[in-house]
């Protein structure tokens, strides 16, 4: 934690200050139904969304928008994450969200939005909201799952020890989108779209960091740089790091055994000709039985991730819509485990239709 300390800059604080982590009233029933105002509550949403946006602020300041004429900006960047985040969790268009929000005066004030005279939330136009959710960028949606990361870390929930490594393909919405490429694995119909490059603890099942890249780039880029994050920012001791055979490169081998210290179950793939009959060994069907068959854990993740959370059900284009979706997504997913924990229910911490309430009045 010294180490990270020293690494941010005096300005910023890390982790984020503020953050209530007691336990809440424990939920007995099977189902627990959290309504916006109580799961934004439960995960310190309006604190932890004003710190991101502070913090992204202050690293890339060459990135915020100039000045302009007209009116103040009445509604902060951290009140539209806030909504956003509303939005992706019950997947509900622009205008229904806004129609709810004018609806919920309190769950608007938890949100952050200013009030008028009388003392009634000014809630924002649908437009203007559309603008603004593009105008966020990335960087406040990224520090925000961070903090919920670093949330889940300090209540035991997320270890850091045995990390699982892979990536998942989601197609294109628009056949013409700009921020998508095509891929094509053998004896498999191509793909136009994006790569979801995922980080996972195999306790929790839970994911630690996500980056979203067009759907050529190889796996093994950005395994370098995820894994020495995970250890900068959240001070993990790993011990195995998991990963198939798109990962089975020599720096990348070497990274894990001599800088991080800790084991790789990385799976090999008999390319080359003449070594197929390897295959059938008997100590080689044990090491994929029982060394590297934790990693399929990362298959069963981004299989619940994609039905139970949508996120594969987005309607949107160009890179930044779609990765500020996919980071959303990853938010609710850890959003969830938070709150069913501080709610005294672990054993829901992977069922979305349990947690939260399934219909909203």
């Amino acid at each position: 934690m010294q180490l990270i300390t020293k690494w941010i800059p005096k300005p910023i604080t890390w982790p984020p200050p503020g953050l209530d982590l007691r336990q809440l009233p424990a939920r007995l029933t099977h189902y627990m139904g959290l309504t916006p105002l109580e799961f934004l509550t439960a995960i310190n949403a309006l604190t932890l969304a004003q710190w991101a946006v502070k913090a992204s602020h202050w690293w890339l300041p060459l990135c915020l928008p100039g000045s302009r004429r007209g009116p103040k900006q009445v509604y902060s960047d951290a009140s539209i994450l806030l909504l956003a985040l509303v939005q992706t969790a019950w997947q509900m268009p622009y205008h229904v969200v806004i129609q709810y929000l004018k609806k919920q005066h309190e769950l608007a004030v938890a949100m952050g939005f200013p009030c008028d005279a009388q003392g009634c939330p000014r809630i924002i136009s649908q437009g203007h909201y559309w603008e603004r959710r593009q105008d966020l960028g990335l960087v406040p949606l990224l520090l925000f799952m961070i903090g919920l990361v670093w949330q889940l870390t300090r209540l035991g929930v997320i270890t850091g020890c045995r990390l699982i490594l892979d990536a998942t393909l989601l197609r294109a919405w628009h056949h013409a989108d700009p921020g998508a490429a095509w891929v094509r694995y053998r004896n498999k119909p191509a793909v136009f779209g994006y790569k979801v490059h995922t980080l996972l603890c195999h306790a929790a099942m839970l994911p630690v960091l996500c980056v979203v890249t067009p759907a050529n780039i190889h796996d093994a880029v950005l395994a370098i740089p995820m894994l020495l994050a995970s250890v900068l920012l959240f001070g993990f001791h790993i011990q195995v790091v998991y990963a198939d055979a798109a990962y089975f490169e020599y720096a990348i081998l070497s990274f894990i055994v001599q800088v991080l210290g800790a084991s790789a179950a990385i799976d090999y793939n008999l390319r080359r000709r003449g070594k197929r009959f390897l295959a059938t060994l008997f100590f080689l069907s044990q090491w994929r039985r029982f060394v590297t068959g934790p990693r399929k854990g990362i298959e069963r993740h981004f299989a619940w991730a994609k039905r139970y959370f949508g996120l594969k059900r987005f309607q949107c284009w160009t890179f930044l819509r779609v990765s500020q979706y996919v980071l959303l997504t990853y938010c609710i997913i850890l959003g969830v485990a938070l709150a069913a924990q501080r709610y005294g229910r672990p054993e829901l911490r992977l069922s979305r239709a349990k947690v939260l309430v399934r219909a909203l009045p």
